[in-house]
């Protein structure tokens, strides 16, 4: 058997201590993330301006605000799929993740084109009918909770505690990078466009 000399074993010993401090770092920066958001949270729950909508499921709860309210009459459902337009951003800062308090993550505006189209729950995203040929995507729980309080025309800002958007895990895009850190407290604008039932009648 080969003796494994004394250097060798120094820099073993090294990379194990880089890669132990580097773990540490990395925790420090997603807790002092994790707290910053909930900071936020606290402060927006004891807003005024802001109304509180519980989740069905005793999830939690989001908090939000009309900017501007529609005429609409079509309820949105459970299985109903919207027409929206919209806007996400993060509302606390972090310089190791370099993220920005109000920076936009991402958003679908007027001047962007025509409306993304969502399904309000899995639900509403599986139906196959003469009138939907395909399944739209379905969107966070924060999200089908307010859109079920919501009619055409309403534009809404809501926040969303990590439960209800991307939990402690957050959010990757294809290529495996972080788009959204878990523990992300989240502000929305949304502004529904139109809403269709699973029966074609569009409003």
């Amino acid at each position: 058997m080969k003796r494994i000399n004394f250097y060798t074993l120094l820099l073993l010993a090294a990379a194990v201590a880089t890669s132990c401090s580097d773990d540490s770092g990395d925790d420090t920066v997603i807790t002092e993330w994790k707290a910053a958001n909930e900071q936020a949270w606290d402060e927006i729950t004891r807003n005024p301006e802001y109304t509180e909508l519980k989740s069905p499921g005793n999830n939690g709860s989001i908090y939000y605000r009309v900017l501007k309210k529609g005429d609409g009459q079509k309820p949105i459902y459970y299985t109903s799929r919207v027409g929206v337009y919209y806007k996400g951003w993060f509302v606390a800062a972090s310089s190791d993740m370099n993220i920005s308090k109000g920076q936009v993550f991402d958003q679908k505006l007027f001047d962007d084109g025509t409306p993304s189209v969502f399904a309000v729950s899995v639900a509403g995203s599986t139906y196959n009918t003469y009138y939907y040929t395909y399944s739209p995507p379905f969107p966070i729980e924060g999200w089908t909770i307010a859109l079920q309080h919501m009619v055409k025309g309403d534009k809404w800002e809501i926040w969303l505690p990590l439960q209800l958007a991307y939990g402690t895990a957050g959010q990757t895009n294809s290529n495996g990078a972080t788009t959204i850190p878990g523990y992300s407290t989240l502000a929305f604008e949304i502004e529904v466009t139109n809403v269709a039932g699973i029966d074609g009648d569009t409003e």
